[in-house]
């Protein structure tokens, strides 16, 4: 009845409230390139290459390419820092993370024909691939603090309370942090106006600090194939598996109230989210001439199963005293279907001097689909009428180049990620610079990246029904990346 509860209320309160689940599922479907440290390096631009191990998360095609065994594992070093402005207030965090970035291996079979040679008409060669990608990162820390001459946190609990059903609320049990706004002095009951009112009204400091953590790896089962060096073929499975983690406080202080001495707010989130998916790319890649290579594949929707855990608890200093209540825990569970994903790409080479590649990836995250059991049958309606309402198709674009000097290679790129958001209000553009330098010895290789990402984010702690009244927070996030690829070819 606790987990109803929570579910019917927060579904209840209207449009910011079931944004939040909209964000996740643009969260868990908005990838972005991954790989060896020769393909970022070169910003993801792989559609029409292959011969690397990044076919794998890329275009499976590619494998075929392959003309001998491979094996390799790309470590990476990444640092984030946002900037946040509240109120005309700027807070900086940061956040410093290792982890594996991509690890995996191929086998090819070069067909021969009766006399031994290689044959040059037909299957050429047939190659397995398995390996591991990590396709995005949510390690971040964050920190706002300001003053809030507007609003506070209690007109919002007093907003949800009055769109809560009488005969549960308030609850002597302490089934929600309305109850807990309640019982903690927050808010009270105006017997002229018949509505629940906040007994803190604004010229409030107010602060929040979170802590992201998590990832999305994906493993990959792949198959590529040669059809006479002019049509390259691959289908990959993909396996998929989502971590996210935040943990926040906010707090409000300074609070002025003369009928209970209100004076401080804090309210305690974790959320705790696992999901798993499975999805399917094929790809092709032709070769009408040495020089230029064209490439295409699809993927289909990643069908995820997603387990949530919410444990949240909101807590009061007045002239009573503290008000503190045990924590509230909520467990969740529901489905997603991201959309499907269309990529193409051209590659120039330049003899043995290097080559220039660039791809367009389309996808349109309005076709996000979130869905839950029979007993929460309104969820799925109500989350993807607001996702078909705030999101659109974009395009995706990967530009990179690779200059060859003997041993040595030098690779730079550049990609933009459309703004999947259909309002001009939040910017959701991304971008990324790249720069690469790579080694060859005979059986080995050495290739390193950078990786600089950068883009903006909007962030409200509470939504009221005037909009004028909803405080904003504008993070401004810069992430560095470092991947270094070992690797050897035998």
């Amino acid at each position: 009845m606790r987990k109803l509860i929570f579910i019917l209320s927060f579904i209840s309160i209207g449009f910011a409230a079931n944004a939040q689940y909209a964000e996740d599922a643009l969260r868990y479907s908005r990838n972005y390139f991954g790989g060896t440290a020769r393909m970022q390096g070169m910003a993801g631009a792989q559609q029409a290459l292959g011969a690397d191990l990044s076919s794998l998360v890329g275009n499976p095609a590619g494998l075929g390419f392959y003309r001998r065994n491979d094996f390799s594992i790309s470590p990476v070093f990444r640092t984030t820092s946002t900037d946040s402005k509240y109120f005309g207030k700027t807070s900086n965090d940061n956040n410093n993370q290792m982890n594996i970035g991509n690890l995996g291996f191929s086998l090819t079979q070069i067909n021969q024909d009766y006399s031994g040679n290689e044959v040059q008409k037909g299957w050429v060669s047939y190659t397995f691939a398995m390996g591991m990608n990590r396709i995005d990162n949510f390690y971040e820390n964050k920190y706002f603090k300001g003053l809030n001459t507007n609003s506070s946190i209690s007109n919002y609990y007093a907003e949800v309370s009055n769109d809560r059903d009488a005969r549960y609320f308030p609850d002597s049990n302490i089934t929600s942090t309305e109850d807990m706004a309640w019982y903690g002095y927050m808010i009270d009951f105006d017997t002229t106006s018949n509505k629940f009112v906040s007994l803190s009204n604004g010229n409030v400091t107010q602060a929040q600090a979170d802590r992201l953590e998590g990832y999305h790896n994906e493993w990959n089962f792949s198959f590529g194939a040669n059809y006479s060096n002019i049509l390259y073929l691959g289908a990959s499975l993909g396996l998929g598996s989502i971590k996210y983690n935040r943990t926040s406080k906010f707090t409000e202080t300074g609070i002025v109230d003369p009928i209970y001495g209100l004076s401080s707010i804090a309210l305690n989130e974790k959320l705790n989210v696992t999901g798993s998916s499975l999805n399917l790319k094929v790809g092709a890649i032709v070769r009408p001439a040495d020089f230029v290579r064209i490439g295409l594949s699809i993927q289909t929707p990643d069908y995820y199963t997603i387990d949530e855990g919410f444990i949240t608890d909101l807590s009061s200093v007045s002239s009573v005293g503290s008000s503190t209540y045990t924590p509230l825990e909520y467990l969740f569970n529901y489905k997603l279907r991201t959309p499907f994903r269309y990529q193409g790409g051209i590659a120039l080479f330049f003899k043995k001097f290097g080559l220039l590649s660039a791809d367009v990836e389309r996808i349109d995250y309005s076709n996000n689909k979130l869905s839950a059991s029979a007993e929460f049958s309104d969820f799925g309606p109500a989350q993807n009428a607001v996702i078909e309402n705030i999101y659109q198709n974009t395009y995706n674009v990967r530009l990179g180049a690779e200059l060859k000097a003997g041993p040595f290679s030098f690779r730079g790129g550049y990609a933009n990620y459309g703004d999947p958001y259909k309002s001009s209000v939040v910017d959701g553009n991304r971008t990324f610079i790249t720069a690469g330098l790579g080694y060859r010895f005979e059986e080995y290789y050495l290739d390193f990246a950078f990786i600089n990402q950068q883009y903006n984010s909007q962030y409200s702690p509470y939504t009221l029904s005037n909009s004028d009244l909803s405080p904003i927070v504008e993070n401004n996030h810069n992430i560095n990346s470092v991947v270094v690829t070992f690797g050897t070819k035998f």
